[in-house]
């Protein structure tokens, strides 16, 4: 599958009735070639902000986040996460880029006015295609550098962000 397929089923989803996180779930995942049954219900609590809420992280980046969990996540704490910790940094800021913020409300409030949801189905289906880019072409994702971090360790190699006031 093309990005654009990938945007344009992001779109057909959010209209048939899902969420952002779930419409972007199940669109990245369509366009590595899985369409596994229940699957947006892992996205169902995070569209709009969390529950709802416009306070948290965007529904639509949500949803694209446990994608790659679930293409590239780990089965075990042995394992080590570099490279899907990479691949999640380097589309958020992708995404931080774009719209200025990773919060829902500060993006809503970016977008402006919408009518139907339209600038929500429209940002859905631009993120669903930033993880398609990513988990098409790896090495082309800006990455952080690593923060050495494995197994149990969380450092983050940076913290705080925008739209927090």
């Amino acid at each position: 599958m093309e990005r654009q397929d990938v945007e344009l089923r992001a779109e057909a989803l959010f209209c048939s009735g899902l969420n952002c996180a779930e419409s972007v779930l199940a669109a990245v995942l369509a366009g590595q070639g899985l369409e596994p049954e229940g699957v947006t219900r892992l996205g169902t609590a995070f569209g709009a902000g969390v529950g709802r809420s416009k306070a948290e992280v965007c529904g639509a980046l949500s949803g694209g986040l446990i994608a790659l969990g679930y293409l590239q996540g780990r089965s075990n704490g042995d394992e080590r996460w570099d490279n899907v910790a990479a691949l999640a940094a380097g589309v958020r800021r992708r995404f931080e880029a774009e719209f200025g913020c990773t919060t829902c409300a500060a993006v809503l409030a970016t977008l402006g006015t919408q009518e139907d949801m339209d600038k929500c189905i429209q940002l859905s289906a631009k993120t669903a295609g930033y993880f398609h880019d990513a988990l098409r072409n790896p090495q082309a994702v800006e990455t952080a550098a690593p923060c050495g971090c494995s197994g149990r360790q969380s450092t983050p190699a940076s913290t705080g962000g925008c739209c927090c006031g």
